[in-house]
């Protein structure tokens, strides 16, 4: 076990990002001002919600394992969220690494992460290790959907299964039970707060505020409380925003647009956000495809109105990838792309996930603010939203020899994940640190209640209809539901069947 002591007091820390984060903002306020100001509002908010997230019992019992070892496997892009080698003044790193001392103090073990290359790496290890019965790691922390596609080859365990891992506290998201368990008993994959990405990856919408001004837009936040931020809203304010920046009488990449949009996974986020679903409980617990619908085929119609009928949109952006700060494939250069777009002030709003926000626009020369992903129309009682597929879901390889010690550690580090880590990205870096008003704060809370974790996205091992969207829409450029459904939902449809036989005959 490690004999570095964790942070005694992260109230303490906390307050210090708040006031650090205040006096680089170039107030003229004095130090004293704004200690007085931050300890009467915001130390007293923030705090006190902290103060009741660490007052939720674990109701574990106390246990000492005398010094094993619990690996954690994952990928590097998520490798920060499990893992922080010592304490270096950044508020998130701080926060993991004190989550981990204090599980590791309190049950004497060694909190260890072993992080692949890629998340294929991450696979074929799995597979490895799995198959052969080696108890080299506890934990999976892995991409969602690769995990989801891993599913039928048995690698992992039954969450149920598992002792001391309760799901109806509040470091496990609700959709683990509403969307991702098959009956009342049967969760291959769950989402805690171990798994920071699946908050990181939340998709929302950004909008640069000094250029709503000059274009004289409404008050936005107005329009999403009053449920009118809607994609015929967003297509009427966006349409005659345009400015030939480069001169050559072109409409270009190079140019201003009202809005630039992502072709790939930002596109397919429209599915939940404008209240469709790929699979649904029945009255008996059982995931239903309810895909195919007149929902689904409005609101590609709309996409595609929004895509290519839209003047105010630009849908390709074109920057040498060397600006990027995160590599990946083609689908994550493009996402970035985008943003950097935003934060060049080449366009009004664009679709992105919060993790944008802490990245590339803390960069932002103006200020921006943060809304939900439009609804599909005023009709539609509330915002949706969902994750990116990087985010990690958390699965127990079948190679486990010990299931009270997985389950004990396990449920430990989503909670002090829930009391640590989740406040440090959310109530300070995020909320604090790189948003600029109350309203987007409370936009950025709405947002994150209206998460949807689908099972036959999570499940949708690329095989499914998840990603229609971007492949009709996006590569085909057409808006043809029925036909392309037709032509491809044979085989989806085929796929998920096999997967509720899974779920059907688990033991």
């Amino acid at each position: 076990m490690s004999s570095k002591k964790p942070v005694q007091n992260l109230s303490a820390l906390l307050l210090l990002a708040i006031l650090a984060s205040t006096v680089s903002c170039g107030t003229s306020d004095t130090i004293e001002d704004i200690t007085a100001d931050v300890t009467t509002t915001a130390a007293t908010e923030t705090l006190s919600e902290l103060d009741a997230r660490k007052a939720v019992d674990d109701e574990l019992p106390e246990l000492d394992f005398e010094g094993r070892t619990f690996t954690m496997l994952t990928y590097d892009q998520l490798k920060a969220d499990l893992y922080a080698e010592s304490l270096n003044g950044e508020v998130i790193n701080d926060a993991v690494y004190e989550r981990n001392e204090t599980v590791a103090e309190r049950f004497n073990v060694n909190i260890e992460t072993n992080s692949q290359t890629l998340y294929t790496d991450a696979t074929a290890f799995i597979q490895k290790t799995v198959l052969a019965g080696d108890d080299s790691f506890q934990l999976a922390a892995h991409h969602v959907v690769a995990a989801g596609e891993m599913l039928m080859q048995d690698l992992f365990m039954n969450w149920y299964d598992i002792p001391y891992i309760d799901f109806t506290k509040p470091w496990w998201s609700p959709s683990t039970t509403e969307d991702l368990t098959y009956g009342d008993d049967k969760a291959i994959l769950a989402v805690g707060d171990l798994a920071l990405s699946s908050l990181t990856g939340t998709y929302c919408y950004f909008y640069d505020k000094t250029d709503a001004e000059t274009y004289k837009l409404e008050n936005l936040y107005d329009v999403v409380w009053e449920g009118r931020w809607t994609l015929d809203y967003l297509m009427n304010v966006t349409k005659d925003i345009y400015e030939d920046l480069n001169g050559n009488g072109e409409r270009d990449s190079d140019d201003y647009y009202g809005m630039t949009q992502q072709m790939k996974s930002a596109l397919n986020a429209y599915l939940w956000s404008c209240g469709g679903k790929v699979m649904q409980k029945n009255s008996e617990g059982i995931p239903e495809l309810v895909y195919k619908s007149e929902r689904t085929n409005t609101i590609i119609e709309k996409l595609y109105q929004l895509c290519y009928e839209s003047e105010g949109v630009c849908i390709q952006r074109e920057f040498p990838t060397s600006m990027l700060r995160v590599a990946g494939d083609a689908t994550t250069v493009t996402h970035y792309i985008n943003a950097f777009s935003f934060m060049e002030n080449m366009t009004t709003f664009t679709g992105g996930t919060f993790d944008l926000a802490v990245i590339y626009f803390r960069d932002k020369e103006t200020e921006y603010g943060i809304l939900p992903y439009p609804k599909l129309d005023e009709e539609q009682d509330e915002y949706y939203t969902m994750v990116d597929g990087y985010h990690a879901a958390l699965a127990v390889p079948k190679s486990v020899q010990d299931y009270e010690f997985v389950g004990i550690i396990t449920e430990a580090l989503n909670a002090e994940s829930y009391k640590i880590v989740f406040p440090a990205y959310y109530e300070v870096a995020l909320k604090t640190k790189y948003t600029h008003d109350d309203e987007s704060i409370k936009m950025l809370d709405m947002i994150v209640d209206s998460r949807i974790f689908d099972f036959g996205y999570v499940y949708d091992a690329w095989k499914g209809v998840s990603f229609y969207f971007e492949r009709l829409i996006g590569e085909q450029k057409s808006k043809n539901f029925e036909s392309y459904y037709a032509s491809n939902s044979a085989a989806a449809i085929a796929y998920y069947d096999e997967v509720l036989e899974y779920f059907e005959n688990m033991e």
